[in-house]
């Protein structure tokens, strides 16, 4: 018979086998969904409150502690005296010991692995007879702190900043101990689908396949590498087909089986169709497809492109570049960085996946990083990204914290990398795995035992930072074996002899917001070969923050529920000083502090990119090749980095970034050109900055035709500035996948105008990119006493104007006209008088849409919400 995969998805109980608390399951009761957690089961009985929701967390808080079992039947399935039948194990969170049939068959302890075991013998032998299948999870705390005291913590306490030191000891996403944008939600169940699979030995099946590509350096053809080996049978060959992308067959190829039952071979593919990240070009995807007779047969999707992480010498800044280049073209990597979608894992779908992606990619973001806290994700994450053009940056799974390096824990630890780079390995979309996040950073913040320049494991393992081994020699080795062209990086962020280099390797900037608590307006001099991390807080939406707050009185930023949907320690500190450095702020009532942290968090964004991006300058001088934000989405309703809440409610700073990754941007920096007064009193009050550079990014690969137009306005009067004739328009030509630097100008009495700048095709006409600059700080700025800000709905396209200078128009549906708010494509727009902006809006419904700015204190009309 052919190899059969039956769902074990119906059937299924649980209970509680601990005594923790009187509102539990203590006998069977119905899951609410398969695959499922404890938490999802608890929700769905009512034995618990949503975690999500008010302070709840603290409520459940014991779910974490105790222990679940889980149970199904199946009926037998039809069987011969040469078949064999294995039950398949996806996932399991985390320690849990399976029996069938009352005997005990598996022991597990990782939930990042996938887990398979002969059950022939195990199942009752009349065909359609109930098998009973139990799963019994211990919680995984308990475990943690056993193996802790088992293997010993060599750690000072000072080395693990979420949870406690115990998470460090099992192989459980990192995130379920609580982190600094989400609750301690510490997950456990069958997470992932439970199979019955049946084959026959007479005929066989494909135990393991692995499929990787390698395009030539004139990217004229294309070789798939397959190697993999076969289980039973009778010496029967594979065949291997390829097919295009429109489904035409390329090629047809036979291979071999080994006497040990393995193969191994290569297909050349001539001409291939090539695959880019969406910013560069398309994403054509071959099948490739493996038989073995009829008996079994297996497929994936594959995508053709020479990927290379260039770490080259750069014409005129110290250090190295740290560029991947796609097809021989350099890529500008502007992105974003990922969390787990949820506590509740099996409530991610492959929708829920696809959303997020196609939000990212929405917003001009050609990489995401996926943080070494959560997982390996989903197969349905990274065939999205294949299909989008979206370029992944993956870390293993370690992320702050001085980890073990017990014999047995690193042999789990390399079974569990082989294991999810055999699986997800094939993706094109796989651009970089990176062996940790942060671990090395924290060896120097915290001074573990770390010398750069010693490479001897046997040294490393009598310090307190062992970990070394797995980082240094197990994962590299997993990766040389099994990742085709897909580099290893030791860390993230990791890179000359400091982890963060400015001039080597990648970055996480955190001297804003975090440690020094540096200004945004510092970001420049954070400059570095590739931020992979850096944010800004800010709130969710008003929507998602009264979803989140049930009791009405709890509503404003200083209660002790929205205090607890923020996670990020000093936060209170934070939004204060940042505030006060840079605009009149109100932080009461709520939706007044909604509007002001977002706007905070917006501009910090537009400082970091625009000039992190500037500096991708072209071949010798990428000095800087790429920028994720921490971080694209939230996980819960709560007050975080995230670019956009749990709800989808894109926050100011996502239209920022949008605006900053587009394929043409024009840039303006005021420069400082002296001080008021003299010696005695430049150090209290703000530099002169009376000119402005301006340049242009240009990401097409060929050149472009343009023209740069420039105006200027009074901001208090809405008067139009007269500039010199000569510096209102020029001609350019901006030079391929590089910025160019136009012009220098001096702007009319700078500390109360802003200057606006356009770039237009010259061919077209078309306009391809707008900014406009404001003297700073916001706070000393005196706006248009009447100050009026217009927006004007036609079908799908709002128009908005003004009749002077506004800074930071934000377009909403008001929370009384209820439903979501509608999906801007574009917002947070400044405006300058004598221009019509036009955004288009989906999901208004007949809706009115209000606007929100800043402007003066005491001229409160659009500002008091």
């Amino acid at each position: 018979m052919p190899l059969t995969k039956s769902p074990l998805s119906a059937n299924w109980q649980f209970r509680q086998t601990t005594s923790l608390n009187n509102s539990t399951a203590s006998s069977f009761l119905p899951v609410s969904q398969f695959p499922t957690v404890a938490h999802l089961d608890l929700l769905h009985h009512g034995l618990i409150k949503d975690p999500y929701i008010d302070i709840n967390e603290i409520e459940t808080l014991w779910v974490n502690d105790a222990d679940w079992e889980y149970r199904t039947t199946f009926p037998s399935p039809a069987s011969s005296p040469s078949s064999r039948h294995e039950l398949y194990f996806e996932g399991l969170d985390t320690i849990c010991s399976i029996a069938l049939n009352g005997k005990t068959i598996l022991e597990t302890r990782n939930m990042h692995m996938e887990y398979r075991i002969d059950v022939t013998k195990f199942l009752s032998e009349k065909e359609g007879d109930e098998n009973v299948l139990e799963l019994k999870f211990r919680n995984a705390p308990e475990f943690a702190k056993k193996e802790k005291d088992r293997i010993g913590y060599k750690g000072n306490g000072t080395d693990v900043h979420f949870g406690g030191p115990e998470r460090l000891f099992v192989r459980k996403a990192q995130y379920h101990w609580g982190w600094d944008w989400g609750p301690a939600i510490n997950t456990s169940g069958p997470w992932k689908p439970v199979w019955l699979e049946s084959w026959s030995e007479d005929k066989g099946r494909i135990k393991e396949w692995i499929v990787r590509q390698e395009v030539s350096e004139d990217l004229k053809t294309a070789a798939v590498k397959i190697q993999g080996s076969v289980e039973g049978g009778k010496g029967e060959n594979l065949s291997i087909e390829i097919q295009d992308p429109l489904g035409k067959l390329v090629v047809t190829q036979g291979f071999s089986v080994d006497l040990e039952g393995e193969f191994k071979g290569e297909i050349k593919v001539s001409s291939p169709d090539l695959w880019y990240p969406f910013t560069y070009g398309a994403q054509p995807l071959y099948t490739v497809t493996c038989s073995l007779a009829s008996a079994d047969t297996k497929s994936i999707k594959l995508g053709f492109r020479r990927l290379r992480l260039l770490q080259h010498p750069l014409k005129n800044e110290p250090g190295t570049s740290f560029t991947f280049e796609i097809n021989n073209t350099p890529i500008f990597a502007g992105g974003s960085c990922w969390i787990p979608g949820d506590f509740m894992l099996p409530r991610m779908s492959s929708k829920r996946y696809r959303d997020w992606l196609e939000l990212a990619k929405s917003g001009n973001q050609a990489m995401i990083r996926v943080w070494g806290g959560g997982l390996v994700e989903s197969e349905d994450f990274y065939s999205a990204c294949d299909e989008l053009g979206i370029l992944v940056w993956q870390d293993f799974l370690f992320a702050c914290g001085d980890y073990p390096a017990e014999n047995g824990f690193v042999e789990e630890v390399k079974a569990e990398a082989e294991q999810q780079i055999k699986r997800v390995g094939h993706h094109t979309s796989l651009a970089i795995w990176a062996g940790n996040n942060e671990d090395y950073m924290l060896a120097e913040r915290w001074g573990w035992d770390y010398n750069p320049d010693d490479n001897n494991p046997e040294n490393w393992a009598k310090t307190n930072f062992p970990a070394r081994l797995i980082y240094e020699r197990t994962l590299p080795e997993v990766c040389e074996r099994l990742a085709g062209d897909v580099p290893y990086w030791r860390s993230s962020p990791y890179g000359g002899y400091n982890s963060n280099d400015k001039t080597i390797g990648d970055v996480h900037i955190w001297n804003v917001w975090h440690g020094k608590m540096s200004p945004y307006q510092s970001y420049k001099d954070y400059t570095s070969r590739f931020v992979s991390e850096f944010g800004f807080e800010s709130a969710p939406s008003l929507r998602t923050l009264h979803s989140a707050i049930t009791d009405p009185s709890e509503r404003h930023w200083q209660s002790l529920t929205f205090d607890a949907h923020d996670k990020g320690p000093g936060h209170q500190r934070r939004y204060g000083m940042y505030s006060g450095e840079n605009f009149r702020f109100q932080f009461n009532p709520l939706a007044s502090f909604v509007y002001c942290s977002q706007f905070l968090q917006a501009e910090a964004m537009s400082y970091a990119y625009n000039h992190w991006r500037r500096e991708f300058r072209g071949p010798g001088e990428e000095n800087c090749s790429g920028i994720l934000v921490w971080q694209l989405n939230d996980i819960w309703p709560g007050t975080s980095w995230a670019l956009v809440d749990v709800n989808g409610g894109r926050k100011p700073s996502f239209y920022i970034t949008k605006r900053a990754l587009s394929k043409v941007v024009v840039g303006m920096e005021r420069v400082v050109t002296g001080v008021y007064g003299n010696y005695m009193t430049d150090w209290s009050y703000p530099e002169k900055r009376d000119k402005v550079e301006i340049w242009a990014v240009n990401g097409f690969v060929t050149e472009l035709e343009a023209t740069l137009k420039l105006s200027a306005f009074d901001i208090s009067s809405g008067e139009e500035v007269e500039l010199p004739e000569k510096e209102r328009t020029r001609k350019l030509t901006l030079g391929g996948n590089r910025t160019t630097e136009l012009t220098k100008i001096d702007i009319p009495c700078a500390d109360k105008t802003v200057l606006v700048a356009y770039l237009d095709d010259e061919k077209t006409g078309e306009r391809l990119a707008r900014w406009i600059s404001w003297p700073e700080p916001l706070k000393f700025v005196k706006f248009h006493k009447n100050l009026k800000v217009e927006a004007a709905i036609e079908g799908e396209v709002v128009t908005l104007k003004s009749n002077a200078p506004v800074k930071g128009v934000v377009l909403q549906v008001p929370l009384e006209e209820g439903g979501d708010d509608a999906v801007f494509d574009d917002n947070f727009v400044d405006l300058v008088p004598g221009e019509e902006i036009k955004i288009g809006v989906k999901g208004l419904d007949g809706r009115k849409i209000e606007t929100r700015f800043l402007c003066d204190w005491e001229y409160k009309e659009g500002f008091v919400l």
